[in-house]
């Protein structure tokens, strides 16, 4: 299990390093413009939740978060990236590698409070809302005044409640808006941090396999035979028939075999959640 003294993002630079190499970032200058390409880039790193499914199925009995070391090193290796506590960790390590200002936010989902973690930003007077868990692959500025912003293709909105303080992202779908979550814009410690981090291990995310990722081209969204993919030229949603192993390979270029691991894993770890009296789906037999 990690404590504290592991979220010290000094003790992972070497990761940030190995990041900025990979994807051939040589720009030292502070500046927004910096910041945006470092975001843009960090999206690069899918959200799944398959490495979280494998490393907890190796260590039941500890909470095996995945640190910027690993994570990049498993990118490398076979694309894989992580969720948004490991992956807002990492972001976080690489922007104070450069010292940015940056702070961890907690915010409410739909799944519950607390259910999904981002970056504040302060820069140049301003603050500005850093998501990768989300892949948003800019900075959104965080403003009480209301304002869409656009991220390529997905317009998006952050609106600010006076009641009860909290911002609220949105967005568009046949022009409506869709709420995503909520956030007060107040920093979390890194106790509270890895509180919710270690307790992520049994949420109800883990109860399938799911994949996304979003870039300048589209959005991809994958959890166990559903699948979406919108964007320039890209229009999909439903379910598959396909061995999910083959669809991700294909889309994330994720090894086919490591998927299948992941799969047998879940099955693996949800009767184990179920044999320690976490909730799990009603399916799951002992």
């Amino acid at each position: 299990m990690i404590n504290k003294s592991s979220l010290n993002t000094k003790n992972h630079f070497t990761a940030a390093e190995h990041f900025l190499k990979i994807f051939g970032i040589k720009e030292q200058n502070i500046s927004f413009k910096h910041v945006s390409e470092i975001v843009r880039q960090f999206s690069k790193l899918p959200y799944e939740n398959l490495s979280k499914i494998l490393k907890l199925n190796k260590k039941w009995d500890d909470f095996p978060n995945r640190l910027p070391d690993e994570i990049i090193s498993d990118y490398d290796q076979f694309r894989l990236g992580g969720t948004c506590f490991s992956l807002t960790f990492f972001l976080k390590t690489i922007m104070d590698y450069y010292g940015y200002t940056t702070n961890i936010i907690m915010a409410d989902m739909k799944p519950g409070e607390n259910s999904h973690c981002a970056l504040i930003l302060k820069h140049n007077s301003n603050k500005y809302l850093l998501d990768p868990g989300y892949l948003i692959h800019k900075p959104l500025l965080i403003s009480k005044s209301p304002g869409n912003q656009n991220l390529s293709f997905i317009p998006v909105s952050l609106i600010y409640n006076e009641e009860n303080d909290k911002y609220s992202l949105f967005t568009f779908q046949n022009k409506n808006l869709k709420l995503r979550y909520s956030f007060r814009n107040i920093p979390t410690s890194p106790e509270t941090f890895l509180k919710f981090w270690n307790s992520s291990f049994h949420w109800r995310t883990m109860h399938g396999i799911c994949l996304s990722k979003r870039d300048e081209i589209g959005f991809t969204y994958l959890h166990n035979h559903y699948l979406k993919r919108e964007g320039k030229g890209i229009a999909f949603k439903g379910k598959f028939q396909d061995e999910i192993s083959k669809v991700v390979n294909n889309i994330f270029k994720i090894p086919p075999g490591l998927v299948q691991k992941a799969e047998k894993a879940l099955k693996d770890n949800l009767i184990y959640d179920k044999k320690l009296r976490y909730k799990v789906p009603k399916w799951v037999k002992l």
